[in-house]
């Protein structure tokens, strides 16, 4: 295939990866913004608002699960098509609801497909790019955060105008179109629709950050019931899964304490725009420092510029050092945002979708809680929050090391 021809076919990988997880993002992120809004709506307690945010981490991680395995067992196309019904089932319940059962129920459906979404579109994409490109790939995948920039903007300018509900019942329209768009580029794929998924073994030559070989599963053309169901899969890879998955819930810990935090600040448009938009350059800088040092070394880097941002932040009380730390942040967090979803898949053999898209999306539960034990330890006020960051960061740097000698299988 010449040149041009191997553009087009990325670009639809490409696309057909992001539009999903555009709408993942937005959704996410508004249903943390509209928090206070619904529990007024529907009079709820804290402990039933509390519930909502619950259900939809649970969500989160039973989607990753579910439909992750079954994209492994029956092919990633076909069940992107599924995930995007499920999603918007999801958001036209929400739109709709009635009560706190109602409210409760359609987003835990809706959480199911976004916990699908992430794992399915990066090993989606991871499987159709060659390495050299695949970091870079999945770096601008990750563009895909904006959607909560959408959010933001649409909690800020058209929540005073249309209310909440059609906030939730705007995206349905998109996700129609675009499921008509995801459709027409898996079809002209060949076999991307119906194609099997990964779950049977495969001989796999594997290669470190450091170079070194190592050879992954020996081929077996007749799974037994355990690897049909990928419970030998959880066995073989629970080391790099539990590396992977102390990788997601660090950073991504440290990107949700960020939202917490700048909530409390200048909440201006330009403000809005710029504390999302510093991701975009982060995640570049993610897939460029990977290629020149791989990703052991860009987590360290990353590491130890976090620990220094935190270090200077909590010299000074001025409010224009914690604005600042609040828009330089994204920019960090943007490192190891754009290399998760490609370093993922080549961590994990057979059922990648199911192991990649479970460790991101219990990493991303698991932090979700970064709010609550920053309360519980006292470091929300007087700058001790910066503790809290800086500690993230330690942790990111001990897990770097790990992270050059895991193999890779893809």
């Amino acid at each position: 295939m010449g040149t041009a021809g191997r553009q087009s076919s990325n670009a639809r990988i490409y696309w057909t990866a992001f539009i999903g997880l555009l709408f993942d993002y937005y959704d996410l992120y508004l249903f943390v913004y509209l928090e206070k809004v619904l529990a007024a709506h529907f009079g709820l307690t804290r402990a039933a608002s509390d519930g909502l945010q619950f259900a939809g981490l649970a969500g989160v991680g039973a989607g990753a699960l579910g439909f992750g395995w079954l994209a492994d067992r029956f092919g990633r196309g076909r069940i992107m098509l599924l995930v995007f019904g499920v999603y918007a089932l999801g958001i036209a319940g929400l739109s709709l609801s009635w009560d706190f059962g109602s409210v409760l129920g359609f987003r835990l459906l809706a959480s199911l497909a976004l916990g699908a979404e992430w794992g399915i579109s990066h090993t989606y994409l991871a499987e159709r790019v060659d390495r050299a490109t695949r970091y870079r790939f999945s770096a601008l995948l990750q563009f895909a955060i904006l959607g909560g920039l959408l959010a933001a903007l649409a909690r800020g300018e058209l929540l005073p105008v249309l209310g909440w509900r059609w906030l939730f019942a705007l995206s349905i329209a998109p996700v129609a179109v675009l499921s008509i768009i995801r459709w027409r580029m898996l079809v002209r794929e060949p076999g991307a629709v119906s194609a099997e998924g990964s779950g049977v073994k495969c001989k796999v030559e594997a290669e470190t950050d450091e170079g070194h070989r190592a050879t992954g599963p020996t081929l077996d053309s007749r799974p037994s019931a355990l690897d049909r169901l990928g419970l030998q899969a959880w066995r073989e890879n629970a080391g790099p899964f539990a590396v992977c998955f102390g990788l997601a819930t660090l950073t991504i810990a440290s990107g949700t304490m960020n939202v917490f935090y700048a909530k409390d600040l200048p909440q201006s448009l330009l403000y809005t725009v710029c504390f999302w938009g510093n991701i975009v350059p982060g995640m570049l800088a993610g897939a460029w420092l990977v290629r020149r040092a791989g990703v052991g070394r860009s987590l360290a880097l990353y590491a130890a510029a976090l620990i220094a941002l935190s270090a200077w932040a909590w010299t000074g009380p001025a409010p224009q050092r914690a604005l600042a730390f609040a828009l330089v942040l994204p920019l960090l967090n943007g490192v190891p945002f754009g290399l998760m979803g490609a370093f993922f898949n080549e961590v994990f053999g057979e059922y990648r979708t199911m192991l990649s898209g479970a460790a991101y999306n219990l990493g991303r539960i698991l932090a979700g809680f970064s709010p609550v034990l920053l309360t519980a330890l006292g470091l929300q006020a007087g700058g001790r929050y910066f503790l809290f960051t800086a500690a993230l960061g330690l942790g990111v740097l001990a897990l770097s090391a790990v992270v050059a000698r895991l193999p890779r299988r893809l």
